[in-house]
């Protein structure tokens, strides 16, 4: 009998790696939408981080990199109380602080030379405003105002009650964000040649009217034509008056209904009223999706609203008619700005606000560009030396006339244990972060990555990259880039054995932080090579 012997072979089959390249190729989109998507160019969080500034001061063009940027506090003893308005004037090239506490204090052209001018009798600023050759500060019952600015000037309390004879405001409490409330008489200059500010009084919102004349100096005098007047203008009952603008011959008007920071009472609303209109205002309430609208800026003839809630969340609409606004803008960290600390330069807006994330901070947000051809997105471009808790941007202003290649701001700011106002410094600690989430989907590890320089590394250079693997379970931080450990490099290459250990499920977050004083940019294009686990 023949045997037969079968022989069985098993065969294992290793599990297969594929490699993949991402590239970080722009910036230019902002912040995403989501934590985890968002367009190409889009990314997930930043802290001063200024892709419109050039890579240095001898450059000219917007980079498009990650340009860290610093603020540091200018101001001295004076300022005891956090700033509600920055005021520039026609008439000297001083600037104007304005703080909460009630007192106008001003600074030279270098933004230094700090000098207290003088304290309001009531000790709270509620709005201020420059109009016809005098500064405007208006307390909880009366005007104060201080000029005229091109004749030895003084400061004049009771304005209002006493010089005009007119009946006094009425303080009423308005929303408190952040530990300080929205100014309850918020004013502004009106293209009729008047001054107009908010006021509340028996469950009403009003405007009254400043109008002034030149006798010796230019509005030195009571208007006579069109005098000065108490509630030219009444609301519906139940509408507080935030703060308004001039849209064209109108008075734009933003009014709510929520006082309340927990309860939403009623959404807000924008008016339109004309002066010449004695009877009252002849279009709204054209409503807003949110309970509080704070801040309102006419750009370039375009009425751009500011709004949101009192816990967090910013939207910014634009007016486009009759009854419609359209969504510019939705960011979920900060609260709607203070009325005086919004403006514009170029294409790009920008709004006082802060940040919990990536860490807490009184900061300024941005969107769009100088540029209108360059992309348009939300960038987080300043970041205050404030230093406490509940931090919050409550005044900002383009200041300086410095090269357009860089704009600068001056920045007023408070938290919980200090107030200060900043402007742009070159020898400030930077404290910049930049972060992107980078969505893989499968098991990997990463084996290399380049990070591109946009100049030498230097003795005051150093940034830390640092990697959060599967929504933030692990992280693990790579060899700091200075002069010591990456001398005078323009190119810095991670790979292994570093990187081990940088491996994950599903996705990693790459950050990039900044210390000491060198704004040293991170250009673009990064790559990162990976390995993919075929892992189903």
């Amino acid at each position: 009998m023949e045997t037969t012997t079968r022989r069985r072979t098993l065969i294992f089959t290793l599990p297969q790696l594929a490699k993949k390249t991402i590239t970080i190729k722009s910036i230019w989109d902002g912040h995403s939408p989501s934590q985890y998507y968002g367009k190409e160019g889009s990314y997930n969080s930043s802290l001063a981080i200024d892709p419109d500034f050039p890579i240095s001061s001898s450059d000219v063009k917007a980079s498009g990199f990650l340009v860290p940027t610093a603020y540091s506090d200018f101001t001295g003893s004076n300022l005891t109380d956090n700033a509600i308005a920055i005021i520039n004037t026609p008439k000297n090239t001083n600037t104007y602080v304005v703080t909460r506490n009630g007192r106008l204090i001003s600074y030279d052209s270098s933004l230094a030379n700090e000098t207290l001018i003088g304290t309001i009798t009531s000790n709270t600023s509620n709005g201020a405003f420059y109009y016809n050759n005098y500064i405007y500060i208006i307390g909880t019952t009366d005007v104060s105002r201080y000029g005229p600015l091109d004749n030895s000037p003084s400061l004049t309390n009771t304005f209002w009650t006493s010089t005009l004879s007119l009946t006094a405001l009425t303080n009423t409490t308005y929303p408190v964000i952040r530990g300080d409330s929205f100014p309850n008489h918020w004013g502004f200059v009106h293209g009729d040649g008047s001054a107009y500010f908010c006021d509340f009084i028996n469950g009403q919102g009003m405007l009254h009217r400043i109008n002034t004349k030149k006798v010796t100096s230019e509005g030195d005098t009571n208007g006579t034509t069109v005098p000065s007047a108490y509630n030219v203008l009444d609301l519906p009952f139940g509408w507080y008056p935030m703060t308004a603008c001039s849209y064209g011959t109108d008075i734009a008007i933003l009014a709510v209904q929520t006082i309340d920071t927990t309860i939403d009472q009623g959404k807000a609303a924008l008016f339109l009223w004309d002066p010449t209109n004695v009877d009252s205002f002849y279009a709204g309430p054209i409503y807003l999706p949110d309970p509080l609208a704070t801040a309102i800026l006419n750009d370039n003839g375009i009425l751009k609203v500011f709004s949101g809630n009192a816990s967090s969340g910013v939207r910014i609409s634009k007016y486009i008619g009759g009854q419609s606004f359209q969504e510019i803008v939705y960011h979920e960290e900060g609260t709607p700005p203070f009325p005086g600390a919004v403006d514009s330069r170029g294409s790009r807006l920008v709004w006082g606000g802060w940040t919990t994330y990536p860490s807490t901070s009184a900061c300024v947000w941005a969107y769009g560009s100088k540029n209108d051809s360059l992309p348009k997105g939300i960038h987080n471009i300043i970041k205050t030396s404030s230093s406490g808790a509940t931090p919050n941007v409550t005044a900002c202003k383009f200041v300086q006339q410095a090269s357009n290649k860089t704009p600068q701001m001056v920045v007023g700011w408070r938290d919980d244990s200090d107030n200060g106002v900043d402007k742009y410094s070159t020898s400030a600690t930077l404290t910049s972060v930049f972060r992107v989430m980078l969505n893989v989907g499968q098991q990997f590890d990463l084996l290399k990555m380049r990070v591109p320089l946009a100049g030498a590394v230097g003795a005051n250079t150093s940034i830390t990259p640092k990697f959060y693997l599967d929504d933030a379970s692990s992280n693990k931080t790579l060899t700091v880039i200075n002069n010591s450990n990456y001398p005078s490099k323009r190119k810095v290459v991670y790979k292994t054995p570093e990187l081990v250990g940088v491996t994950g499920e599903t996705n990693l977050m790459l950050e990039f932080t900044w210390g000491s004083t060198s704004p040293t940019p991170i250009a673009l294009p990064i790559t990162l090579d990976l390995n993919i686990h075929d892992d189903d």
